[in-house]
C-alpha cells in the first residue's frame, strides 16, 4: 500500500462509523442540490437566451426611435433659440425704431407666424412616433 492508502485507513479508523455514514449522507444531500441548481440555472439560461433573441431586435428598434427623436427635438430646440434671438433683435428695416414696434403687436404676431412657418417648413422629415 502506498501513503495515501495508509492515511484514509488510519482517519477510517479514527472516526466511528456512524459518523462516517453521517458525512457520505450530506455529501450525497449537497451533490444532489449542486445538481439540482446547476439544472435549474441551465434552464433559466435558455430561457433567457430565447427572451434576449425575441427582445434584442425591439431594443435596438426603440433605441434608434429614440435617438432620432433626440435629433428632432434637438432641431426644434435649435430653431426655437433662433427665432427667440430674432425677436428680441430690434428691427433694422424701421430705422432702428426698435421700441415703438414692440408696442404694436400686429407687426410683431405677422413676423412671429411669418418665423414659426418658416421653423415648421424647415423640420426634418423623419418617422413619426405618435403614427405607429
Amino acid at each position: 500500500m502506498d501513503a495515501s492508502h495508509v492515511f484514509a485507513a488510519q482517519l477510517l479508523d479514527t472516526l466511528p462509523e456512524p459518523e462516517i455514514a453521517e458525512i457520505q449522507r450530506r455529501q450525497a444531500h449537497m451533490s444532489a442540490s449542486l445538481q439540482k441548481a446547476s439544472s435549474s440555472l441551465s434552464a433559466l439560461n435558455e430561457f433567457s437566451a430565447v427572451k434576449w433573441a425575441d427582445l434584442h431586435p425591439k431594443f435596438e428598434t426603440h433605441t434608434k426611435l429614440i435617438k432620432e427623436l433626440q435629433s428632432d427635438l434637438d432641431h426644434v430646440f435649435r430653431k426655437i433659440r433662433t427665432i427667440k434671438a430674432k425677436l428680441n433683435l430690434p428691427n433694422m428695416d424701421d430705422g432702428g425704431e426698435g421700441d415703438e414696434n414692440e408696442n404694436n403687436s400686429d407687426e410683431g404676431d405677422a413676423r412671429v407666424g411669418t418665423t414659426e412657418e418658416q421653423a415648421s417648413d424647415s423640420l426634418p422629415s423623419s418617422h413619426d412616433p405618435l403614427a405607429s
